[in-house]
């Protein structure tokens, strides 16, 4: 999935700014929202939201104060710019999380869209689409957790028609503070892709993929003020049944309260492929969005 140029340095631009608002935002409580570290800010929407590659869909918690909760928040963000450049972008998502005692189920579901048009041109060039969606369960052991998890992704400029991935695991909380975390999480990815057109005549021909990865995943959340937080990740997969396929996604996001049950969020989120279905290996993703917690 590639940003148009324009499109990336608008986004940026907007993130850069929404990331510096949230660290002097403090209009209120930090015990109501579903923070996972504990700070009543709810998850920005990641690298255009992303709820399937980023791997921030963890365990909020394993902590005892967190054994009892049902929420739901909905996001959205849109960018437009006019003159020179061009350009149009919308995200939104949805969000579930549901955890009675020992046991934690996570839903959610993201759609992203972008388009450009350069001086001259008569109509809009897409430029990003996507849909997601993603499916989790825990079940906590202390700072044990052992899960299982399902992901769904169409994304046209990455050649899927659809990306299906289970991944089972466990993970454990080096640090399980209420405003600090770090834990790491192990197991493994099973990926299948179906492929457009587009994807299966540039490799060969083949329209369908099936990958065998081991599944590594580092995370960290920590408190900056009462109303803001800071939250980091980074997830490997290495092949398999493919030992040239490796995949690295780096996650970075800060959001921060502004009043009630509104929040802002800034996000920045790379993604490295070393066989990506299109030309690029790499993509580089800002975002920023407002997210209502409506439970």
């Amino acid at each position: 999935m590639t940003t148009h140029p324009r499109t990336r340095a608008l986004g940026l631009a907007a993130g850069v700014g929404l990331a510096a608002a949230s660290y002097v935002s403090s209009a209120a409580r930090a015990d109501d929202l579903p923070a996972a570290a504990g700070t009543g800010v709810a998850q920005a929407t990641k690298g255009a939201t992303d709820v399937t590659g980023d791997k921030f869909q963890t365990a909020d918690r394993a902590a005892a104060e967190a054994k009892d909760a049902t929420e739901l928040a909905l996001s959205a963000g849109t960018l437009a710019s006019t003159g020179n450049s061009r350009s149009q972008a919308a995200t939104a998502a949805a969000k579930f999380r549901l955890r009675r005692g020992s046991d934690q189920l996570k839903l959610a579901a993201a759609g992203n869209y972008a388009a450009a048009k350069p001086v001259g041109a008569s109509e809009y060039t897409t430029t990003l689409q996507n849909f997601q969606g993603l499916e989790r369960f825990d079940r906590f052991l202390g700072d044990v957790t052992l899960f299982v998890s399902a992901q769904e992704r169409n994304d046209k400029f990455q050649g899927l028609r659809l990306r299906t991935q289970v991944d089972p695991g466990a993970g454990y909380y080096f640090v399980n503070q209420k405003t600090k975390l770090l834990w790491i999480e192990v197991g493994y990815d099973l990926t299948y892709d179906l492929r457009t057109e587009a994807a299966k005549d540039a490799n060969g021909g083949e329209g369908t993929n099936t990958l065998h990865s081991s599944r590594t995943f580092v995370g960290h959340e920590n408190a900056l003020t009462e109303t803001s937080k800071l939250t980091l990740g980074v997830e490997f997969l290495q092949g398999l049944s493919d030992s040239g396929v490796r995949r690295l996604v780096a996650d970075a996001a800060v959001t921060a309260k502004i009043v009630g049950n509104l929040s802002i969020g800034a996000s920045f989120s790379d993604r490295y492929d070393s066989k990506p279905l299109g030309p690029e290996k790499n993509d580089v993703l800002v975002a920023a969005s407002l997210v209502y917690t409506v439970l």
